[in-house]
């Protein structure tokens, strides 16, 4: 199955449409823009009807199934979109498998899933999904990683006709990391207050605010990897949308006890050496470690001894006892000198 990012779909479309698009991701702008272009360009071809269904325990697979098969008076030719949950159960898998055989070219089907992980792949559902179109097309909806969203943006600089120079590129990412619906009101804004079209430091950040979003996990990918800037500005923004510092430091915990059995010595050492290295491969498999987040735990493994993990953990605790006894500010503040400890 051919890989694809947003901004490349409408060239594909372009060329012809195939009779499956799987949408993986849960950027919610990235996922309705990329679901209009599909409807769009079927609706040129004639698909004038578009059915929407959430994919559960509770779906009723023959009324589905006998959807596809009769249409209406009204219509020749239908979009079919079903949300697809995280986790597919065996029985989820079988009914899928059954949808997928019974389908015919008077339906253009649009699977949306969270992630499309390598077990996933292998399964029979999926296989028959490829056998049934070679041609089928994933289009990645992830929200762009902080590496990414300069080519985002660039890109759809460029699709709007609007040049910027990298200090506003760096602004509007800085501003908008993870939030790409407001960076794109943000960029229609500008458009309309500039008729040259021409993007400055000064003109962006003369109208933008800061909207970025972040999750605990973004901090916790920080930390290992020894960006303290960077995982100091994410708990500013986790504190301010009232996030539960004990959903951080049970977060942290989790991925502080994983370093540890990750690195377990098989012969003794001394504390203030440094954590071992050498069969990290094999607990990575062990441990069933994503391969995109294995670096990120390499990291933090090459730069940690036991001893400072020792010392995290401990503190890790006071400012648990601090969280849940005295529910002041003092506990980001806490979280923020702890962030220094596991960076530096």
């Amino acid at each position: 199955m051919n890989r694809i990012f947003p901004e490349q779909l409408p060239h594909h479309l372009a060329q012809g449409l195939a009779k499956v698009y799987c949408l993986v991701g849960q950027d919610p702008l990235l996922l309705s823009e990329t679901e209009a272009d599909i409807y769009q360009a079927a609706l040129q071809q004639s698909f004038d009807e578009k059915n929407t269904v959430q994919i559960d325990s509770q779906t009723d697979w023959a009324a589905l199934i006998e959807s596809t098969q009769s249409m209406g008076l009204f219509f020749n030719k239908q979009v079919l979109v079903l949300n697809l949950p995280e986790n597919l159960t065996a029985l989820l898998q079988k009914k899928l498998q059954e949808f997928i055989t019974a389908l015919n070219e008077d339906v253009l089907l649009v699977l949306t899933m969270p992630k499309l992980a390598k077990a996933t792949e292998k399964q029979a559902w999926f296989l028959a999904l490829t056998e049934y179109e070679p041609k089928a097309l994933l289009v990645n909806c992830q929200t762009p990683s902080s590496e990414q969203l300069p080519r985002w943006v660039k890109n759809r600089l460029q699709m709007m006709g609007l040049t910027a120079d990298n200090e506003a590129i760096a602004q509007l990412c800085y501003s908008y990391e993870n939030n790409l619906l407001a960076l794109k009101q943000a960029l229609q804004l500008l458009d309309l207050l500039y008729p040259d079209h021409k993007l400055t430091y000064h003109r962006v950040i003369s109208v933008v605010e800061q909207s970025s979003l972040f999750t605990p996990f973004q901090w916790i990918d920080a930390l290992l990897v020894g960006k303290v800037n960077r995982a100091k500005r994410i708990l500013v923004g986790l504190q301010a949308e009232d996030v539960q510092p004990i959903i951080l430091l049970r977060t942290l915990q989790r991925e502080l006890f994983t370093l540890l059995d990750l690195t377990k010595p098989q012969q003794p050492i001394r504390i203030t050496e440094g954590l071992p290295v050498q069969s990290l491969k094999a607990e990575f498999d062990r441990l069933k470690i994503w391969q995109n987040r294995r670096p990120l735990f390499l990291a933090a493994v090459q730069r940690l001894t036991y001893q400072k993990l020792y010392e995290i953990i401990q503190e890790l605790a006071d400012i648990e006892r601090l969280a849940k006894q005295e529910f002041s500010d003092n506990v980001w503040e806490k979280l923020a000198d702890l962030s220094v400890k596991i960076c530096l």
